[in-house]
């Protein structure tokens, strides 16, 4: 029954992971509060083929956000983009570990020269990337440089980087004791954060056996 458990909480970092790895785009707000809207598609009972011709739509590419005026700068920032959209591109097939570790080096060494809100973006998905191959001490170091260096400053990658850190101490390293100091901490320092909900599910759950959670998870799909 454990090993079943243990499944289903891979299968759910395995969610959060593909939830966050797309991130590296722009600026964004310093909100702590994150909405995620969906709308539903109805689906008409019958339908018809149109056979007139489709004319293609063309849509402008969005340009990636550019920082400073620096020639130096600007080319790093560049290189970044494009070492991160070729692991996007590795996302079928696997990561590459020399690929990942380069991407990562390389996202580091520009937030300690410039330490904008880029560097957290890069950073963050470096963290993703390093448990994506497996390497998770490298995952949490990532993820406590996030925290540490744009908590301050309010940037949305820091939350973040904390649930991931106590997520990864959860359900991956099975450290309980650090798993629920993390989730305690995030609840007091973002109480009203979207991920808020998840810490404290996954805190209540976090000591209750392999049995029990069969148990409610039964008891639930009953009702």
């Amino acid at each position: 029954m454990s090993k079943k458990i243990f499944a289903m909480k891979n299968i759910l970092g395995f969610a959060i992971t593909l939830l966050f790895l797309g991130s590296c785009t722009s600026e964004t707000s310093t909100s702590t509060t994150e909405l995620i809207s969906e709308t539903p598609i109805e689906i008409p009972k019958e339908s018809t083929v149109d056979t007139s011709p489709v004319k293609e739509k063309f849509i402008p590419k969005k340009n990636p956000v550019r920082l400073g005026s620096s020639s130096v700068r600007l080319a790093t920032q560049e290189k970044l983009d494009k070492m991160h959209e070729n692991l996007m591109n590795q996302m079928e097939t696997g990561f590459a570990v020399n690929d990942v570790t380069a991407y990562a080096k390389e996202a580091e060494l520009y937030m300690g020269i410039y330490g904008d809100s880029l560097a957290a973006e890069h950073l963050f998905s470096a963290g993703e990337l390093y448990r994506g191959i497996g390497d998770f001490t490298k995952a949490l170091d990532t993820w406590y440089i996030v925290y540490r260096s744009y908590d301050r400053d309010g940037h949305p990658k820091a939350p973040h980087a904390m649930f991931q850190c106590g997520f990864t101490y959860d359900s991956v390293l099975n450290k309980k004791d650090l798993a629920k100091t993390l989730y305690k901490m995030f609840l007091k320092r973002y109480p009203n954060h979207a991920l808020a909900k998840d810490a404290k599910l996954l805190l209540v759950n976090l000591d209750k056996s392999p049995e029990d959670l069969i148990k409610e998870f039964q008891k639930k799909n009953k009702q």
